[in-house]
């Protein structure tokens, strides 16, 4: 009996169906498996076409790619992940295939992502990148430490790249610090996002970037000495709408903070995430004051060591007003307030949450926009159904962080299902 009218192929599923399919393969299989199976296909798979990750690439499959794929489909490159963190040679075998002629064979190139790269290994590929006319954005994830002699020089190459074409640099908060020599000015740089060391690097930085329009900074550590909190921005950002700072290792005060504002005059979104002992840092009539007359969007954290007297939570919240909603929780000596909803990507409880003596109720998307990653730290007084009320919220998150500091009654491997239905498995670190 003929069977051949039971036998199916791939080829007669919908585009719909397969694209599902690829869904759960990496990027490198999809193009290894189906790239030029035939027409149909091949247009199906464009956006793997337009937007190659090399994510958990092999080394073998990453070589064949380069020898026989890439060269067919480069024109149609639009951007480029290279990873480092599960294939170590990989930055160094597309080095070998293109660096001499890297324009030529992506010439639509726009962005470029590498991920766990070395001091070394970045300075050569940068000095590589030229004359690659429609490439203007590299985005660096989990770089390596870079030695603070270094940084200068690396920061220098890395705004000047590909003839300073450049206009958007991205560093994740895994990445190296940078600081800048305050005679160099990268006047192409229109986004920057990136970390400095101390308060001290930031009017180097200023400097150097005086047309940038959004700028994203986290401060990493204390001053080094007292004499850095006295520190005098010079440059004002002119051009600088959207304003974001995250600075929750050194102690802030209303005078610095209003100092730093003055050099944004027309900034329209501005985010800041502060640690303080100045009262004056959790007051709304106060904060708002400092703002600059052109913000139009403020988002606001910040933690507040202090002896709060009773009632005077209540004080502080009132200090805020309707169009400002906060949220807040405190025991006698720590204060943690922010404007809603949250817009950090980090989310982190204390102990100091089990002995709440006042909390705002929440509104349902207070948390769910932006909240990545939440760490919990517990403690036997730490109110867990008070933070699994905030958790539920958090459509977003991808990581969940819980550390326990003495013996707890909560069992190993609770799962918590958030309001998207995902859940996550949740382990305790002793």
């Amino acid at each position: 009996m003929d069977t051949s009218c039971d036998q199916s192929t791939l080829e007669i599923l919908p585009d719909e169906i397969l694209l599902e399919v690829c869904k759960y393969l990496l990027c490198n299989d999809v193009l290894h498996s189906f790239i030029g199976l035939n027409y149909r296909i091949t247009r199906m798979i464009a956006q793997y076409r337009h937007h190659l990750s090399f994510h958990k690439t092999s080394i073998s499959k990453f070589d064949y790619l380069c020898m026989n794929v890439l060269p067919q489909i480069g024109s149609q490159i639009r951007s480029l992940v290279i990873d480092c963190c599960y294939s170590l040679l990989q930055d160094r075998l597309f080095f070998e295939y293109f660096s001499e002629n890297m324009s030529n064979v992506f010439p639509n190139l726009e962005r470029i992502s590498l991920v766990a790269y070395v001091h070394d290994d970045l300075v050569a590929f940068l000095n590589a990148l030229h004359d690659l006319n429609h490439l203007v954005e590299i985005r660096l994830y989990s770089l390596f430490s870079i030695q603070r002699l270094q940084q200068p020089a690396l920061a220098r190459l890395l705004m000047q790249a590909n003839n300073h074409r450049l206009t958007t640099i991205f560093l994740d908060n895994h990445s190296s610090t940078l600081s800048f020599d305050e005679t160099d000015h990268y006047r192409n740089i229109v986004r920057l996002c990136l970390k400095l060391k101390t308060l001290a690097d930031l009017p180097s930085l200023f400097a150097a970037v005086p047309n940038v329009q959004h700028l994203d900074i986290t401060i990493e550590k204390r001053n080094p000495s007292e004499t850095d909190n006295n520190v005098i921005l010079r440059s004002s950002l002119l051009h600088l709408t959207h304003f974001r700072l995250k600075s929750v290792e050194r102690r802030w005060t209303s005078e610095e903070l209003m100092a730093l504002l003055v050099q944004l005059p027309i900034v329209q979104c501005l985010s800041l995430f502060l640690y303080t002992y100045d009262e004056r840092l959790v007051k709304g009539d106060i904060v708002l004051s400092l703002l600059p007359s052109a913000v139009q969007q403020f988002n606001y954290a910040v933690y507040f060591y202090s002896n709060i007297i009773s009632d005077e939570d209540n004080t502080i919240a009132s200090s805020w007003p309707p169009s400002h909603p906060v949220a807040y929780f405190f025991d006698n000596k720590l204060f943690f307030l922010h404007t809603l909803p949250w817009h950090f990507t980090r989310l982190e409880f204390s102990s100091t949450l089990g002995k709440m003596i006042s909390w705002q109720t929440i509104n349902a998307n207070g948390y769910d926009k932006h909240t990545e990653q939440v760490c919990l730290f517990i403690n036997k007084n730490f109110s867990l159904d008070k933070a699994l009320t905030i958790l539920s919220q958090c459509r977003r998150v991808s990581e969940v962080i819980i550390s326990v500091t003495d013996n707890s009654d909560i069992v190993e491997g609770t799962r918590i299902k958030t309001l998207s239905e995902k859940e996550f498995l949740l382990k305790w670190s002793v």
